[in-house]
């Protein structure tokens, strides 16, 4: 081969090499391992394989540790815990369910598996938090909605807020009746609501101590306190408290 055929040659081999550098690029960062970051994650959006947004009560809670240790659970339900695997390919494996990365970034997570898309944010709330009370706080923790059982009546609302409150939002009363086979743990009364017709039903004490409530619309109250037959609920700052009927 004379040198003007070796200089043709190298001149093909580069231009072949200038095309495939980026394609051997795309293809490297397409399979490149997303990381997670530790951290507290909450459930903000769920969504079907085919980008439908979904409604949801049983917000999923995760948390991811230092050396692969993990933990999650939706509300008011039981806690999984274990050691993670993350392929090359972004599947992560958390032993009793996998899911598909799509997004891992310092405020966001994006997983798919085929049952849907669930979209996490960082969990700045307390409902993942075991509850702690203050030294000069009295008050006990709520554990199970069957120390709330009874007809309660509000005698009392503090904040600001309740002027801006209609008589079919602001509740008057509560009737709790506890775990039942049909899955209404309890009642809520509005201002205007008749003795046999409450708007709302209570669907659980979850995590916590959220009374979350379905109905009209819904509804969750933090459970401030419930004892001495008092009882102490709060809504967007609002606080409703009730004494028990006798």
């Amino acid at each position: 081969m004379n040198a003007t055929g070796a200089i043709e040659n190298m001149k093909k081999i580069l231009v072949l090499l200038l095309v495939l550098i980026p394609f051997i690029a795309i293809c490297g960062g397409k399979y490149k391992r997303k990381v997670i970051k530790p951290g507290r994650w909450r459930e903000t959006v769920r969504m079907l394989p085919d980008s439908t947004s979904l409604m949801f009560r049983d917000t999923l809670y995760m948390r991811f540790m230092a050396k692969d240790s993990f933990s999650y659970h939706h509300r008011n339900g039981f806690v999984y815990e274990g050691v993670f695997r993350l392929s090359e390919d972004s599947i992560l494996d958390l032993g009793t369910v996998r899911y598909k990365v799509l997004e891992a970034k310092d405020d966001r997570l994006v997983f798919m598996n085929s049952k849907g898309v669930y979209h996490f944010n960082v969990d700045h709330s307390d409902t993942a938090e075991v509850i702690v009370l203050d030294k000069n706080d009295t008050a006990r923790p709520v554990t199970h909605i069957d120390s709330m059982i009874g007809k309660w009546t509000v005698y009392k609302r503090a904040s600001e807020g309740f002027g801006k409150i209609s008589a079919d939002e602001n509740i008057r009363s509560a009737y709790i009746t506890g775990q039942s086979t049909d899955g209404k743990q309890g009642y809520l009364y509005s201002g205007s609501d008749p003795d046999n017709r409450p708007s709302w039903y209570i669907t659980e004490l979850g995590a916590g101590q959220s009374l979350n409530c379905d109905g009209k619309g819904l509804r969750t109250l933090k459970v401030l306190r419930c004892q001495d037959r008092e009882m102490i609920l709060e809504e967007n700052g609002n606080k409703y408290f009730f004494k028990l009927n006798k």
